[in-house]
């Protein structure tokens, strides 16, 4: 589609408008990623029961954080599902005394399960976020 624009100014106008739009959405965009969040909340199993399931959504830069406190020597499994395939997890362990970082065990991008004996005793955590886009996630954890 080509339009003839008899006016000069008025082509000028077109383009100084269609600039400012496309500095308007490269802002909003920048702001959201500046604003992203964590939810963090600490991750119950019932009484007697060796595993847990939550539901959760997550905002395009957010982060939902579960915090479970745990044993060294346990296993725990962690399986992630989501309904189109947009969720991916970490999981941190406890940090060692004295350091202020801590250690990533899953390694990896897109993980959407995992498990393994732990290592260390304390609060470990499931951290879940988007791999696009807003998503809808369901988490199971499992202690043993």
């Amino acid at each position: 589609m080509c339009f003839k624009f008899k006016n000069r100014y008025a082509l000028k106008q077109l383009k100084t408008v269609t600039l400012f739009i496309a500095a308007v959405i490269t802002l909003s965009c920048l702001v959201q990623e500046l604003h992203a969040e964590e939810f963090k909340k600490p991750l119950h199993f019932a009484q007697g029961k060796k595993s847990a399931i939550v539901s959760g959504d997550v905002v395009r830069g957010d982060r939902d954080v579960y915090l479970i406190r745990v044993h060294s020597g346990q296993v725990m499994s962690i399986n992630l599902s989501s309904l189109e395939d947009n969720a991916a997890f970490d999981l941190l362990e406890p940090r060692a005394r004295g350091s202020k970082k801590e250690n990533e065990i899953t390694k990896g991008s897109d993980i959407t399960t995992w498990k393994g004996t732990l290592s260390k005793t304390g609060t470990y955590k499931v951290v879940v976020g988007g791999t696009r886009g807003n998503t809808s996630y369901k988490l199971q954890v499992t202690v043993q």
